[in-house]
């Protein structure tokens, strides 16, 4: 068993408060926190605690069937399949989705070298920890168009009405808000948001719709991000309730707290809401319309284990109450303690855990107990069958 040290990302869109807060230091921070990385992703692999502190993503690599075992080299390459997250922004992230493994492939082979950086999917899971905003999927285009009505803005309406005759309405509104000129996207957006101020006080998901919108413009004024907003589902994630992601599923994280599960990848195409390059084309080919995010809370797997049911077979999240054996002995792990205080014994030795640490388990490592107290997450990989 390794222990981990997870690595802090300070991108501008992270808390001050939060993840300092979960790992008991000073607030606020110097810096933004926006993400703690426990994996071997390559641009953030968590240094292990052996001779020399070598990276897991070193361990990896030095033996790949050794770490992850024969049968998940053979399923997913020489790589450990997924990386597990605190997610924490403070302010609203950029839109963006991700493209399919097929997708990435393509574009790698044939097209741009700089679209995407590996030939995977990036399908993600984020378990809110604490209440999380999130924008995630289109809306029904009848559901745009009323909303749209009411803000009283002449230019989206006729976006809105040039879109109804469109072999598929909610694409073409998307392509037409995103082609706004770009000394024409100041005024749209300042138009948009006046009219959300006049509706954020109505009652029900009209007002509160209106309401996010107005927060985000704060963040980012005059961005076109601020009119996709209106396109995309608005909800808020209540503790131990997750959203599932998807490959082609558009989304904004907006502010909260949230352990987060995905694919060792790092394809992403943004559209707004961000300093970051965007790619209005490549999104739209890859954007599903009508892909949603799975809203959803855990399952009972068994006595003691919980399970988020995910559709990507790169990860599987699971929380595991303290005085059982943890499951997933096949397959390569790692173990995260939230809160609280746990001990890990294998026949290798022991391992405690405290408040926000975690450690990896190699496939070798066999039968682990877990005693103690405290909130515990395990990723493994999904079941080969």
């Amino acid at each position: 068993m390794d222990r981990l040290t997870p690595v802090v990302f300070h991108d501008a869109w992270g808390s001050h408060v939060s993840i300092a807060s979960l790992q008991g230091r000073d607030i606020p921070s110097p810096r933004p926190e926006s993400e703690l990385w426990m994996g071997a992703h390559e641009e953030g692999p968590s240094p292990t605690d052996r001779p020399g502190s070598p990276t897991l993503a070193a361990v990896v690599e030095a033996d790949p069937v050794g770490e992850l075992g024969a049968a998940c080299v053979e399923r997913y390459g020489p790589r450990l399949p997924f990386l597990l997250k605190v997610l924490a922004p403070g302010r609203a992230i950029s839109i963006q989705a991700h493209p399919t493994a097929e997708q990435a492939r393509s574009v790698r082979e044939s097209g741009p070298p700089d679209v995407y950086v590996d030939d995977w999917a990036k399908p993600e899971l984020l378990l809110a920890i604490a209440p999380f905003e999130v924008f995630v999927g289109l809306r029904s285009f009848a559901e745009v168009a009323a909303l749209v009505d009411g803000l009283q803005v002449a230019r989206l309406s006729r976006l809105v009405a040039d879109a109804a005759g469109a072999e598929d309405p909610e694409h073409a509104l998307l392509a037409a808000v995103l082609a706004t000129p770009a000394d024409e996207v100041a005024e749209l957006a300042r138009a948009v948001v006046a009219g959300c101020v006049r509706l954020e006080g109505s009652k029900g998901a009209r007002g509160d719709d209106c309401a996010a919108v107005v927060r985000v413009a704060e963040e980012h004024p005059d961005d076109i991000g601020l009119v996709v907003l209106l396109l995309m589902n608005h909800r808020v994630l209540q503790p131990g309730e997750y959203i599932d992601v998807a490959a082609g599923v558009l989304h904004s994280y907006v502010r909260g707290l949230g352990v987060e599960v995905l694919a060792n990848s790092d394809n992403v195409v943004r559209a707004g809401l961000t300093s970051k390059p965007v790619n209005v084309p490549e999104l739209l080919r890859i954007v599903d319309p009508r892909a949603d995010g799975i809203a959803g809370c855990g399952r009972v797997l068994e006595p003691g284990v919980e399970v988020f049911d995910s559709g990507s077979d790169r990860f599987r999240l699971l929380r595991v109450t303290p005085g059982r054996r943890l499951p997933g002995d096949t397959s390569p792990r790692i173990v995260f303690c939230l809160r609280g205080r746990v001990t890990l014994t294998a026949a290798s030795g022991a391992v405690e855990l405290g408040d926000v640490e975690s450690a990896f388990l190699p496939v070798g490592e066999g039968a682990v107990t877990l005693e103690g107290a405290g909130e515990v997450y395990l990723v493994t990989v999904p079941d080969a069958s």
